[in-house]
This record gives C-alpha cells, sequence and structure tokens, in this order.
C-alpha cells in the first residue's frame, strides 16, 4: 500500500468515527429523569427531587430558568447559567434544592406559582452538541 492510500483510509476511519459517533443518541453520555421541585415558603430554597445517569464523561453547558405564573401565562423571573464537566462517580447532593440547582443562594422568591426549565447542552468529545430539556411541575411559594 502506498503512503497516499493509507492516509486516504485512514482519513476514512476517522470520518466513520465521527459520523458514528454524531449518531449516538443524548442517552449514550446522559440520561435525565423528571424534575420535582416541592412547595416552600419566601425564604426557604424548595427541596427537589430529580434522577439522573451519567453514562460516560462529558462536558455540557446548563441554562436553569425560573418561570413565574403571571396573569397571561408564564414569565421568566431569573436564569442562571453554568458549566460542569460530568462524569459517571458524579452525585447529587443528599438534600438537593433548587438552590443548588441554581447555583445562587438565595434565590429570592417572592409568593407565587413556579416552574423550572432546565436545558443541558452536551459537547461530546466528536460530533455535534445535542440538547437535552426538562421542564418540572408546577410549585409554589407561599408567604
Amino acid at each position: 500500500m502506498t503512503w497516499g492510500k493509507f492516509i486516504i483510509a485512514a482519513w476514512g476511519v476517522v470520518l466513520a468515527l465521527s459520523l458514528m459517533t454524531s449518531a449516538l443518541p443524548t442517552s449514550w453520555w446522559f440520561q435525565a429523569g423528571e424534575v420535582r421541585v416541592a412547595d416552600a415558603s419566601v425564604g426557604d430554597c424548595p427541596e427537589m427531587q430529580f434522577d439522573r445517569e451519567i453514562n460516560r464523561p462529558f462536558k455540557a453547558e446548563w441554562t436553569v430558568t425560573i418561570m413565574a405564573r403571571a396573569s397571561y401565562g408564564w414569565a421568566t423571573y431569573r436564569t442562571y447559567r453554568g458549566a460542569n464537566d460530568y462524569r459517571p462517580e458524579n452525585q447529587l447532593p443528599d438534600r438537593l434544592d433548587l438552590c443548588w440547582w441554581a447555583w445562587a443562594d438565595p434565590l429570592h422568591l417572592p409568593p407565587g406559582e413556579y416552574r423550572v426549565n432546565t436545558l443541558w447542552r452536551i459537547h461530546p468529545t466528536q460530533g455535534r452538541a445535542r440538547e437535552v430539556r426538562r421542564t418540572s411541575n408546577t410549585f409554589e411559594v407561599t408567604p
């Protein structure tokens, strides 16, 4: 085999692997369950429940948008952003709450009804970025 054919074959293998990685579903890296937020009182950080599986290491940016019920529907109350290095051995805290989720303490949520939209934008080492979105239940903050 000549060097030219070898180089073309090697690039073909790299391209094939890249295309295969692009075809993999998001669950290859990350499986996100339902996001549940408990009712809370003003000044308290609402507790949460969430199940996830990190199947392979990946980097992701996340966006947490707290939506408040308005007279015309849902309106953005506040948005938080960050990035993490996700690894299969990473665990959620024993007491998961919305302050940890948004990396904001305190949140200063006034009385009202809310829900939380969460977006993870996963960046695999190869292939295109992928998105996972979850919307929580409606929860209430009372005086």
